[in-house]
C-alpha cells in the first residue's frame, strides 16, 4: 500500500490536523497492514492520529464505515450504580473522547448524520456473529477486554477493512487478572528484537509511542513516571 502523504486535500471536507513524526509512521503502518496494535501512554495522540486517518479514508470512499468497540468498564472498585434510558444512552460517556474527534475531524453535522448508517459505536457483546466488510475499526481502550473477548472482535474481520487495536497495557484501573488483552495480543502476535516488536504474522504491525510525546501538561509524564516506576 502507498505511504500516507498527510495533505487535506485527499479527503475532501476533513479538517486539518498537523501530524507527529510518530504518529505520521503510526498512519503509515495501518496503511500497510490489516491489523496494527498501538500501545502508548494516555495522552500521546494515538486515538487523533487513528480516527484523523480513519476518517481520510471514509471520506474518499463511501462504502467504507466507521467502526468504535469499547468496553464499557468503570474506574476501580467505585460503582455508579444503575443507569437509566437505553443502552446508547448508557454507553455515550464511554464513546464521548471518540465522537469528539471524529466532530472535530469530520464536522458535528457529518457525524449526527451518519451515526448508526456509516459510523457505529459498539460493545463487544453486540459483535458476535457479525462480520465487517469495507469498515475502518478502532478497538479502544483494548487493555481493559478479556483476552478471548479480542479475540472474537479480530475474527470479525471481512473484505477491505482495517483494524487498529490501541490502549496503554499499563492503565488498568480494575483488578481483574483475565483482563488486558492489549498485553496478550502483543506477546501472542509479536517477538521481541534490537530494533523492537516484529511481527509473527503477515499483515500485522506494532507502534508505540514514547511517553515525551504526551501532550498534556508536563507534570502528567511525571505521573506516569511516578506509577509506572513504583
Amino acid at each position: 500500500k502507498e505511504e500516507a502523504t498527510f495533505t487535506n486535500n485527499r479527503g475532501k471536507g476533513l479538517k486539518e490536523f498537523i501530524l507527529t513524526p510518530s504518529q505520521k509512521e503510526l498512519v503509515n503502518k495501518i496503511r500497510a497492514n490489516v491489523i496494527t496494535f498501538v500501545d502508548a501512554e494516555a495522552g500521546t495522540g494515538k486515538s487523533s492520529a487513528v480516527l484523523h486517518h480513519f476518517c481520510q479514508e471514509y471520506l474518499l470512499d463511501k462504502q467504507k464505515q466507521i467502526i468504535v468497540i469499547r468496553t464499557p468498564v468503570e474506574a476501580g472498585p467505585d460503582k455508579v450504580g444503575f443507569l437509566p434510558n437505553d443502552l446508547a444512552s448508557k454507553c455515550a460517556p464511554h464513546f464521548a473522547s471518540s465522537k469528539a474527534l471524529l466532530e472535530q475531524f469530520l464536522g458535528k453535522g457529518v457525524v449526527e448524520t451518519d451515526m448508526d448508517h456509516r459510523i457505529f459505536f459498539k460493545v463487544p457483546n453486540f459483535c458476535l456473529g457479525a462480520t465487517y466488510d469495507n469498515a475502518l475499526i478502532l478497538i479502544d481502550e483494548a487493555q481493559q477486554i478479556q483476552p478471548i473477548i479480542l479475540k472474537l472482535l479480530l475474527e470479525r474481520i471481512g473484505i477491505n477493512t482495517t483494524v487498529v487495536v490501541t490502549g496503554c497495557s499499563s492503565q488498568l484501573y480494575i483488578k481483574d487478572k483475565d483482563r488486558n488483552a492489549l498485553a496478550d495480543a502483543i506477546k501472542r502476535f509479536f517477538v521481541s528484537s534490537e530494533s523492537g516488536k516484529k511481527a509473527k504474522y503477515k499483515d500485522m504491525a506494532f507502534h508505540e509511542f514514547d511517553l515525551e510525546e504526551c501532550h498534556r501538561a508536563d507534570v502528567v509524564k511525571d505521573v506516569i513516571r511516578g506509577y509506572r516506576d513504583v
